[in-house]
């Protein structure tokens, strides 16, 4: 096997749309009247403001919220492992609930991933 480069060609970056640019002469107005309003604040305090601005707006879920969300994960793959248990008649033996497994995991990947994706902003 060969090893073959491919280079891609530089792309431009797109400019930013007429409600892009507006948006930032705004919150830089917005930032020049603050700061002239109070001269003691410093430029980490603007950055550390800006940060929690952009996390509200975002959905930002706490992590009770995450914890509450893996919790309900698990009942729901539980229940479902139990209901197939049950369904079974007690023996171990799968063979005829194994699509209700398959979608019980997959239920439960997904509500996983789900949850991953929310801790990790």
């Amino acid at each position: 096997m060969s090893y073959i480069p491919i280079v891609m060609p530089p792309t431009t970056p797109q400019p930013p749309s007429p409600r892009t640019r507006e948006l930032a002469e705004i919150l830089a107005k917005v930032l020049e009247e603050y700061q002239k309003a109070h001269p003691a604040v410093t430029g980490a305090e603007m950055r550390e403001a800006i940060q929690i601005a952009k996390s509200a707006t975002g959905g930002n879920k706490s992590p009770v919220a995450v914890i509450l969300s893996l919790g309900i994960a698990l009942v729901l793959m539980a229940t479902v492992l139990g209901l197939v248990f049950l369904r079974s008649g007690g023996d171990v033996e799968l063979g005829s609930s194994m699509p209700i497994v398959v979608l019980g995991i997959m239920v439960f990947i997904g509500i996983l991933a789900a949850v991953i994706k929310i801790a990790s902003r």
